[in-house]
Parts: C-alpha cells; sequence; structure tokens
C-alpha cells in the first residue's frame, strides 16, 4: 500500500505543477491517464485537486467582495457628510461606488468561476 501512496503523492505534484501553469483540468487528467491507468487513483486526484483550487478561488472572491464593500459603505458615508456640508461629492461618490461595484462583481466572478 505504500507504493500507491508514493504514486499518488508523486502523481498530485504533477497535477499542482500543471494547475499552477494554468492548464485546463482535461488537460491534466487526460496527462495522469498517461502516467497511470488507474482510475480511482486519477478521480481522487482531480477531485482533491478541484476542491483546492475552488477553495483558494473562493478564499480570493470574498476578500475582493470585502474590499468592495468598504469602498462602497466608505463612499456612502462620505458623500453624505459631503451633502449635509455643501461641498462638492461627485468625485467621491462616483470614484468610489465605481470602484466597490467592480471589485464586488470580481469577487462575484471568483466565487462562481
Amino acid at each position: 500500500m505504500v507504493f500507491k501512496e508514493d504514486q499518488w503523492e508523486h502523481l498530485y505534484v504533477f497535477a499542482k505543477k500543471l494547475e499552477g501553469n494554468k492548464v485546463s483540468f482535461d488537460e491534466i487528467e487526460k496527462r495522469l491517464f498517461e502516467k497511470t491507468s488507474d482510475v480511482s487513483l486519477v478521480s481522487e486526484i482531480m477531485k482533491q485537486l478541484k476542491k483546492v483550487h475552488y477553495a483558494i478561488k473562493r478564499k480570493q472572491g470574498l476578500i475582493k467582495i470585502g474590499f468592495g464593500s468598504i469602498f462602497l459603505v466608505a463612499g456612502f458615508f462620505i458623500t453624505c457628510f459631503n451633502f449635509h456640508s455643501n461641498q462638492s461629492f461627485d468625485i467621491v461618490m462616483y470614484g468610489s461606488s465605481s470602484i466597490g461595484v467592480i471589485l464586488v462583481f470580481m469577487g462575484l466572478y471568483d466565487i462562481i468561476g
């Protein structure tokens, strides 16, 4: 059984390197089948690889959504204070809102995929 674990680790590192080079999951699976014919081993590696990949993308998406929300809330408060003090607030209102909305949508794109 030690041989299978060593083979799993070797193939997982190989697949992770390919994934780091932006190779598609289908191509990674094809290359894994070139190295081994064990279907359960390849499917297990691909499942783990996708799980890690999507967890990283989800974390990056949530961070972007958080920063976008901060821009939106800060822009709202600055706009309210400038409105009551009769100062020009167009740049803050449109600039921070645009940045916030763009970051929120980029984060949603990362999460949804």
